[in-house]
């Protein structure tokens, strides 16, 4: 009987730090790397970095209100151009094509109307392939470019080793 409780107090255990620790880890993702989206339509032209390549990236900066409008971060969605510094490879157009080519348009808020549309640098840290075609990488920003990442205002400081 004390092995069964332990396992459940493991499980109980596991079940109350889980939440604080994945979500520690999703406000330390928004709030210090840029989401970047490459659309199915502009694949072709565009090379895919991988992670711990050094990149230029080009598209519309927007914010994603995806879950709930609750929980939001911004991303460059659609990256129309990519210069992988890296490897070597161009590709793409360094024309702003706002929302064009972009499942579910009306969850993201275009940020600035002005200038809809700037560069990121920075390296890829992550990327994985949505279940719609979107590829989606994680960008560490070059400090020139981190006010991309919340707009210059960071709503939740998180100090997390990285």
């Amino acid at each position: 009987m004390a092995s069964l409780l332990q396992r459940w107090d493991l499980l109980l255990l596991a079940f109350l730090v889980s939440p604080v620790v994945s979500g520690l880890l999703f406000l330390n993702t928004i709030n210090t790397v840029l989401t970047v989206e490459v659309v199915p339509a502009d694949q072709a032209p565009v090379p895919i970095p991988s992670v711990g390549d050094t990149v230029e990236i080009y598209g519309t900066w927007v914010t994603d209100h995806h879950v709930l409008n609750l929980i939001f971060w911004n991303e460059i969605h659609p990256a129309v151009f990519i210069r992988n510094n890296t490897t070597g490879l161009v590709g793409g157009s360094a024309t702003c094509k706002l929302l064009q080519n972009v499942h579910d348009p009306e969850r993201l808020g275009i940020i600035d109307t002005s200038q809809p549309c700037r560069w990121a640098r920075g390296r890829v840290d992550y990327k994985f392939q949505w279940t719609d075609g979107d590829w989606h990488l994680d960008l560490v920003l070059d400090p020139q470019d981190r006010y991309l990442v919340r707009g210059g205002l960071p709503l939740v400081p998180v100090y997390l080793v990285t």
